[in-house]
């Protein structure tokens, strides 16, 4: 047990120290706001538990999938003064297949602020090709890449910024699985399968 938690510690040092900037903790497409695709929820909240992040909601939405948003942010960030901000984790069959950091801004210029340093960052580690999206006060950009999707959803009116990456692999499962139940005309539960068919796009749209 001493071993496990001083290996975690170690682990989390290092997350720590490699993205403590906005800039780090939003482009690391391997372990994308110091959580690694893949982990499971226990892993991750052997995290949270070690960094002293508050849980906010632990939601179940069916048998395989659960998200879980948190109070702050693992690896931290260096805007001053620091934006009001969530970290949202989404795990299908205990695996994280998803992280995103919703930042909220009360100023407009200091929405405008980050916005260029963040999607600044992305284009150049994620490069300037992208596709973008415009619907009423949202602006959604994304970067289609080998085993990740990258999204920045911007929301002019709310005056906020979510940076989200989700594992392709994984996300490939959970729509395999989908396709499946419909072929079979599983009829499920229609308010919840809403929610399970729409996911991934809504939060494009959000």
């Amino acid at each position: 047990m001493h071993c496990a938690k001083t290996w975690l510690a170690l682990v989390f040092s290092v997350c720590f120290f490699f993205s403590f900037s906005v800039e780090g903790s939003q482009t690391n497409r391997e372990n994308p706001h110091g959580f690694k695709f893949g982990i499971s929820r226990k892993d991750a909240f052997d995290l949270i538990e070690f960094s002293n992040l508050k849980v906010v909601s632990n939601h179940k939405y069916s048998n395989d999938l659960r998200k879980i948003v948190l109070s702050g942010s693992l690896s931290g960030v260096t805007l001053d003064p620091i934006p009001s901000h969530e970290t949202r984790l989404e795990f299908y069959k205990d695996k994280l297949m998803s992280s995103s950091v919703l930042f909220s801004f009360e100023e407009p210029s200091r929405f405008l602020s980050a916005k260029s340093k963040l999607i600044g960052s992305l284009a150049d580690v994620l490069g300037d090709r992208f596709d973008r999206e415009k619907m009423f006060s949202y602006e959604v950009l994304s970067w289609d890449l080998l085993d990740t999707v990258v999204l920045a959803t911007l929301n002019f009116k709310k005056k906020t910024i979510e940076i989200e990456y989700v594992h392709k692999p994984i996300l490939e499962q959970k729509t395999a699985k989908d396709l499946r139940r419909k072929r079979r005309e599983d009829p499920g539960d229609p308010a919840k399968q809403m929610f399970l068919d729409s996911n991934f796009s809504a939060q494009k749209k959000r």
